[in-house]
């Protein structure tokens, strides 16, 4: 991808990331910096679209970013921590946990976030915690029925993370929509990592849009763990 695309590319995806609506080429003139015209701009979109990296909603005449976008996108940010503010953040949030239970972590996770945050430990028991949905329910990809699919099929959702992610090593991983092993899930992106806990395997995850922070989702993951290894 040429380096032009690239930096368009990247603005998209993080006005995306700001708004939850679809970018045009109009919007991405006014928030940024661009050397070159509007019809330049049109034309390397229009490109962007064919190559698949980005798509266009039915209703609307903006673009969003594709699976395949985003996977660009944090390749390139691997390693890259959030801003110096987010940590702060997150460093003053876990000076308040007091309680290293999992339903107090995947509260925590959530909170931090602002998505889904997830907890569990699958051995001979399996001790499984979500919390956040009202953080989702104020994104516009959880609207309607969207929120109400993904609710249903959440009963279930300890049983699919022990089949899937119960052996899941100690880095982080980030999946991202049609990645994720978990088929209801693959309209959204899923940060997770695995712990050990006594004799049993336990995971953290972080659930929500696809246009997630995932730099500091990946940190706050992290820094989690380091608190359950103290």
């Amino acid at each position: 991808m040429e380096k032009r695309q690239r930096k368009i590319l990247n603005s998209i995806i993080k006005e995306y990331q700001r708004t939850g609506q679809p970018v045009s080429s109009q919007s991405l003139l006014e928030r940024f910096v661009f050397n070159f015209s509007p019809a330049t701009m049109r034309s390397e979109m229009l490109e962007l679209d064919e190559t698949g990296f980005l798509e266009q909603p039915h209703t609307s005449a903006g673009r969003v970013p594709t699976d395949k976008a985003y996977r660009l996108f944090i390749d390139e940010l691997e390693g890259e921590a959030p801003t110096s503010s987010e940590r702060e953040q997150v460093w003053r949030r876990m000076e308040q946990l007091r309680q290293e239970s999992l339903h107090e972590m995947a509260q925590f996770l959530a909170d931090c976030s602002h998505n889904i945050g997830l907890s569990g430990v699958f051995g001979r028991t399996t001790d499984f915690h979500e919390a956040g949905w009202r953080w989702l329910a104020e994104e516009p990809e959880f609207d309607g029925d969207n929120l109400k699919n993904i609710l249903k099929c959440f009963d279930s959702l300890d049983d699919d993370f022990n089949e899937f992610f119960s052996d899941l090593d100690e880095d982080v991983e980030i999946f991202i929509g049609q990645e994720n092993p978990i088929k209801y899930l693959r309209d959204y992106s899923l940060v997770i990592t695995g712990f050990t806990q006594d004799d049993s395997r336990g995971i953290l995850g972080i659930l929500g849009p696809k246009r997630m922070n995932y730099q500091k989702n990946r940190f706050v993951l992290k820094e989690v763990k380091k608190k359950i290894k103290k």
